[in-house]
């Protein structure tokens, strides 16, 4: 034992400690570098589970806005298939065959309301076209007839105008969901 103490005394002493001190810091330091490079890589995998976690719950709030708008759309859409049907099938009750027989539908009207339905302009003159009746005669048009074509146009108009209505209700959903925190 007085050999080892001999041999530890002096500067040999104080350069093995100094060694062994330095392989111990050394080492604490390798060990603290570890576990804080593992603490940021827990923070930057938590960060990116946290992230991944808003755009499922986005992308499934998302789709629930669009099944919701879609399942109210197709109900609206059906909603006015089946009333402008209807008015289209009572138009005999509502205008009789001696209310057609009454009513005389002038070629004028016909083509304006041929040129409003298509989008196309009337001609210059609203006189004999192209060989065809003046526009005061009488076309063969029904007032029946007229009723079924308005009430359908109506109709498509009433639909076109929801779809509208249902898109932009969607697109303010999504905008809701997409700005949400």
């Amino acid at each position: 034992m007085t050999r080892l103490l001999s041999m530890v005394s002096g500067w040999k002493g104080y350069a093995i400690l100094a060694a062994a001190m330095l392989a111990i810091g050394f080492g604490s330091g390798w060990t603290i570098r570890d576990w804080k490079a593992g603490a940021e890589a827990t923070k930057a995998a938590k960060a990116e589970t946290k992230q991944a976690v808003r755009v499922i719950y986005r992308e499934r709030a998302q789709a629930d806005v669009t099944s919701a708008v879609e399942t109210k759309a197709v109900e609206a859409q059906v909603q006015i298939r089946t009333v402008t049907k209807t008015i289209v099938e009572r138009v005999p009750i509502y205008v009789t065959p001696d209310d057609d027989s009454r009513c005389v539908v002038p070629v004028g009207f016909v083509r304006i309301h041929d040129a409003a339905a298509s989008g196309n302009p009337l001609p210059e003159s609203p006189g004999e076209l192209d060989g065809r009746a003046a526009a005061s005669e009488a076309s063969s048009v029904t007032l029946s007839r007229l009723a079924e074509v308005t009430a359908e146009n109506y109709g498509t108009y009433q639909a076109v105008a929801r779809q509208l209505s249902d898109l932009q209700d969607w697109i303010r959903q999504q905008q809701a969901v997409t700005n949400a925190p």
